[in-house]
């Protein structure tokens, strides 16, 4: 199949994925947000802070290496596979270990045993990682998308049955523990029948993997504490219910990230390795996903601020009314970091790792202590200077790191998402002034909707070309 096709059909199987996965974990959190406490959330999200820490170290940047180098031998991917499976066990040991420090340093005794069992996926997870990139990088997003839906919902079963029996906090844990179980066993299985794993393994016929992909695990490590360590800080100086307010909006503005973002640079990285070479056919490319990120995801954001009270009354109950506030204000710093972040793509292709290293280190210099002195007013604070942060580093980002790459001048930069920016506006200043006017369940969801019909409407009278394009593009076969 041509890469065009590929890439289209691998778009769709990745879509249908992605919101079919992030339904199940709306149900999900409504359901467990009605069954679970404050603090079980806020404990929970220590846990999976240094579980995807340690996640980081785990790969050593291979998956990045395997993805742009398009000829690897049996002997070189078995290299990789028993390096990654070693070293999950060395880290597995490792936050087992130290699990008591987290539970003194937030003076919650349960960390103790939670991270040691939580950790376990680390190790589960080396089975299937090296399997999941070949078929990343083959474009196989149907059958990716098929396990991913398959594992989030027996997960998300088996959790909300120890859930409703009181296994309270654990019901999450062991949860993602048969996710991972489920996901990575079938890519251990099916990965070793057309990759057969050797018992074989010499660091030095995979250096060069090493080398594309250790920027890349040191940038990932740095740009981690960056993006968690406002989570580190409140849980310890604001407490557990804090946090788990803080977290249930942090995770609900993540959702179009993770979801439409994923989709798109899932498909586009491995795409744009194939033509890395081709510097014009990059820009044109890379700022067509910069206004498709836009146009898809600006809309959302502004619901999110303008409609933000009655989606956390409808998702996760009255008790949690508090989770509102902090939703409105992350909403713009979803919107920002929803552009900010796609030069990954341009990294992998141009094997310019390295950038993001560099990238990185500003990065957290300059979070670490814009959060750290915003942490010493209050938790409001610490979203207000998150926001400002992120549209500050959309100017930063493009000249450190897609300019050098890509050499994109600014001004075309901006251009991709000036149609986005224009109908967000537009559309929302009117919709955000008549919501205001009753908060009725009834007459919100009648505003969402001629807010949506609005959006539409204008896309299609300032670019109807661009539209019935992403039509065509859907529609294709």
């Amino acid at each position: 199949m041509p890469l065009k096709e590929q890439t289209i059909s691998g778009a769709k199987w990745m879509t249908v994925s992605k919101i079919a996965n992030s339904l199940i974990q709306i149900l999900k959190l409504v359901i467990l947000a009605r069954l679970l406490s404050k603090s079980d959330f806020g404990i929970i999200a220590i846990v999976l802070m240094v579980l995807g820490f340690t996640e980081i170290f785990a790969d050593l940047g291979f998956a990045v290496g395997l993805v742009h180098k398009q000829d690897i031998t049996k002997k070189q991917y078995s290299s990789v596979f028993w390096t990654n499976l070693l070293l999950s066990v060395a880290l597995y040991a490792i936050i087992a270990l130290s699990a008591p420090l987290f539970a003194t340093y937030y003076a919650q005794k349960e960390l103790a045993t939670l991270i040691p069992i939580m950790g376990l996926q680390l190790i589960i997870n080396a089975f299937g990682r090296m399997f999941f990139t070949f078929k990343t990088k083959n474009l196989e997003f149907k059958f990716i998308a098929i396990v991913d839906m398959l594992g989030l919902s027996i997960g998300t079963v088996i959790t909300i049955i120890l859930a409703v029996n009181g296994f309270g906090v654990y019901s999450l844990v062991y949860g993602y523990l048969a996710q991972a179980l489920v996901t990575q066993g079938i890519y251990f299985v099916s990965g070793t029948i057309k990759y057969p794993v050797l018992f074989h393994l010499n660091i030095k016929e995979i250096s060069d993997l090493l080398k594309i992909g250790g920027y890349q695990v040191g940038a990932q490590v740095l740009d981690y504490i960056s993006n968690k360590i406002d989570i580190f800080l409140i849980g310890r100086f604001f407490g557990m219910e804090l946090l788990g307010l803080y977290n249930l909006a942090k995770e609900l503005v993540m959702k179009p990230i993770q979801i439409i973002n994923s989709i798109i640079t899932s498909v586009a990285t491995p795409a744009f390795a194939k033509f890395q070479d081709n510097i014009k056919m990059i820009q044109e490319k890379y700022l067509d996903v910069l206004k498709l990120l836009s146009i898809l995801n600006f809309p959302i954001f502004i619901i999110f601020f303008i409609f933000a009270d009655p989606m956390v009354f409808i998702l996760y109950g009255s008790e949690k009314a508090g989770v509102a506030i902090f939703l409105k204000i992350l909403s713009f710093w979803g919107m920002f970091n929803s552009v900010g972040n796609p030069a990954g793509i341009l990294m992998v292709a141009k094997g310019r790792t390295d950038l993001g290293f560099y990238w990185t280190l500003v990065r957290i210099a300059v979070m670490t202590a814009t959060i750290l002195i915003a942490g010493q007013f209050s938790i409001y604070a610490v979203a207000f200077s998150q926001t400002a942060i992120a549209f500050a580093f959309l100017f930063l980002y493009w000249r450190m790191m897609v300019y050098n790459i890509a050499a994109i001048p600014l001004k075309d930069y901006l251009k991709s998402c000036g149609l986005a920016t224009v109908v967000s506006l537009v559309a929302g200043v009117p919709t955000w002034f008549i919501a205001t006017l009753s908060d009725n369940l009834y007459f919100q969801g009648c505003v969402l909707c001629l807010f949506g019909l609005l959006v539409v409407l204008l896309y299609c009278l300032i670019d109807r070309n661009y539209v019935l394009k992403i039509k065509e593009m859907l529609l294709s076969r």
